[in-house]
């Protein structure tokens, strides 16, 4: 089963790249600190060796993405990258000073990558496997000796192929390794020891709290998108169940007169047309809904606008409408252009009605786009509401008999759920202005 592309879970190419561009600052870093070593001449004891380990260190980034199972199994990815850096870090780290080497704090970065991307028990085995590496460095390849005389760490490259002990000529065995520093070594180690342990349990404890937390946002997502497909469809029946008032108040009035006068080849044509009428809201609403099962381009607001009032105009050719544009070059795109047109023929009908209702069939419309900002002003000449009425229209639905109600609610929510928003006031002289506004979204 495909996965949706908005699930956490959905994308491993996306987590490997990031591990990958974390693993390039490694590499930078490694390489800033070799070159820096043959700058200050850093006892190094086979240069030869650390620059195949450096070339091999880049050689597996750059070949991260490439490996076999990558997509279907990331974790296996993460955790053979994470078994490379402790590898490749503990031998660099054997070239040049063992334990002594101040960078070998880097060994706590596989601990805590594992903590994040891999599980608990994976996490606290990584920091086992750190620990190791540092009791390797520090026990089985001791490469610094003390200077009996100024106290200063000395590098000798052939300790390592004599015994764990190591002697300056000379000297003594108790001189080598004075108590304090031995103690100040192991107390480095049980440092670093229970750093590991505490970045892996609590890494892994807070990723996986992210990852949980980042689960139930993805279901609430799920859900909302849901909900947000139930309204659109609710939308479109109200909608439709909103047109079909007319043509069946007519249908009313037609078959009455034909039951009480023989039938009429006018009223029959008429009672024909109100019929196809409603079986056209009815095909337009099975339309839309087949529309929503696919994904919807996002369109200009002032386009879809300007395409909705062409259509409105030709079912209302009684209403006389005074347009007055002010656009720029920006867009603003909506989602859903459908319920947006359809937002717009409710609150254009309901302002033609009113206009109608008070004999001035006429509307005045103007449309701003202004760097990205939309705006539409619809001007109605009705004989107005009170502002009690006026605050609360469109935010609840109820019966008008100027029909003000039901359609101005579906507007207001269809807007809404656009990201736009309805704000109606009233005119001077007569009539209501209903003014749709959406914000600049920028480039999506």
């Amino acid at each position: 089963m495909l996965q949706d592309p908005l699930s956490p879970e959905s994308k491993p190419h996306s987590q490997i790249k990031q591990l990958q561009k974390f693993r390039w600052g490694l590499v930078g870093t490694a390489y800033l600190a070799a070159l820096a070593a043959w700058i200050f001449h850093y006892p190094i004891s086979s240069w030869p060796l650390m620059l195949l380990l450096l070339s091999l260190y880049g050689c597996t980034n750059l070949s991260l993405v490439w490996l076999p199972g990558a997509a279907q199994h990331p974790q296996r990815i993460f955790a053979l990258a994470i078994l490379y850096d402790l590898s490749l870090f503990t031998l660099m780290l054997a070239l040049s000073g063992g334990a002594s080497n101040g960078l070998i704090a880097l060994l706590l970065l596989p601990v805590a990558v594992s903590a994040v991307l891999l599980p608990r028990r994976i996490a606290l085995l990584t920091a086992t496997l750190a620990v190791t590496c540092y009791l390797l460095l520090a026990i089985l390849l001791p490469l610094s000796q003390v200077d009996p005389n100024t106290g200063q760490l000395i590098y000798d490259p052939h300790a390592a192929h004599r015994s764990h002990q190591v002697f300056i000529d000379g000297t003594e065995q108790s001189q080598m390794m004075p108590e304090q520093f031995s103690s100040h070594l192991w107390q480095m180690a049980w440092a670093f020891a229970l750093s590991a342990f505490f970045i892996a349990a609590f890494g892994s404890a807070q990723a996986r709290l992210v990852r949980q937390k980042s689960r139930e946002l993805y279901q609430l997502q799920q859900q909302q998108s849901q909900q947000e497909q139930m309204l659109a469809v609710a939308t479109y029946a109200a909608n439709a169940a909103h047109d079909l008032a007319t043509p069946l108040q007519n249908l009313t009035l037609l078959t009455d007169e034909l039951s009480d006068s023989p039938p009429d080849p006018t009223l029959l044509a008429d009672l024909r047309e109100e019929v196809r009428r409603c079986q056209r809201i009815v095909q337009q609403l099975r339309q839309n809904a087949l529309q929503l099962r696919q994904p919807q381009a996002k369109e200009a607001l002032c386009g879809v606008a300007q395409r909705a009032l062409k259509l409105w105009l030709v079912s209302r050719p009684e209403i006389s409408l005074t347009l007055t544009e002010h656009i720029d070059h920006t867009e603003n795109p909506v989602a859903d252009a459908l319920a947006w047109s359809a937002a717009l023929f409710n609150i254009l009908d309901n302002a033609a009605d009113a206009s109608l209702a008070q004999q001035q069939p006429r509307l005045d419309i103007r449309i701003s786009q202004h760097q990205q900002q939309f705006s539409m002003q619809i001007r109605d000449f009705g004989q107005g509401l009170p502002a009690e009425q006026l605050a609360t229209l469109g935010k609840t639905p109820y019966d008008s008999a100027e029909g003000l109600g039901l359609g101005q609610f579906l507007a207001n929510s269809s807007i809404e759920r656009c990201g736009g928003q309805v704000l109606r006031r009233r005119a001077e002289g007569v009539g209501l202005i209903t003014e749709i506004r959406y914000p600049a979204k920028g480039v999506q």
